[in-house]
């Protein structure tokens, strides 16, 4: 149950409380960032998660995960290309490549949920659910196209 207002069967305001309520509810271990109050961190198959609440009245959830592998920038323009099949062919999660220093690329999915009307934990529940399953598929779908390949990766 969350601490707000109203009960487990009635819209309440989305709040990080509820969202570290919810990955307790699945017995998820995670850790409060100590320089952003408004992000949660977890590891989940290896990958880093986070947990954030944003937006007008902190009403959108989201959900992002980075790849446990880091990619030479000179793979760029192939990351970006299987970033971009897989944004083509289906609807979340979105993904994208990120340049995390002069040499490297970090590959990242996400995905966000709109709770300006509040929710029920059970909404919450599924956007994580849906957020960490769709995230690691695609971060599994990506090591099953680079095969060998990925013992390269990493610098």
């Amino acid at each position: 149950m969350h601490t707000g207002t109203g009960s487990a069967d009635e819209l309440a305001p989305l709040s990080l409380a509820r969202v570290e309520q919810s990955l307790s509810r699945h017995g998820y271990s995670y850790v409060e960032d100590g320089e952003h109050p408004e992000i949660l961190r977890a590891r989940f198959d290896d990958y880093r998660f986070q947990f954030m609440v944003s937006g007008d009245e902190n009403g959108v959830f989201q959900t992002r995960g980075r790849w446990s592998h880091s990619v030479d920038v000179t793979r760029k323009v192939e990351m970006v290309k299987l970033c971009n099949e897989w944004n083509m062919n289906r609807i979340w999660p979105k993904v994208y490549v990120r340049r995390e220093s002069e040499g490297l690329l970090g590959v990242y999915g996400e995905l966000a949920a709109d709770f300006r009307a509040g929710a029920l934990d059970s909404q919450i529940d599924n956007a994580i659910t849906c957020g960490l399953s769709t995230v690691i598929a695609f971060f599994h779908s990506l090591e099953e196209r680079l095969g060998a390949e990925l013992d390269d990766l990493d610098c």
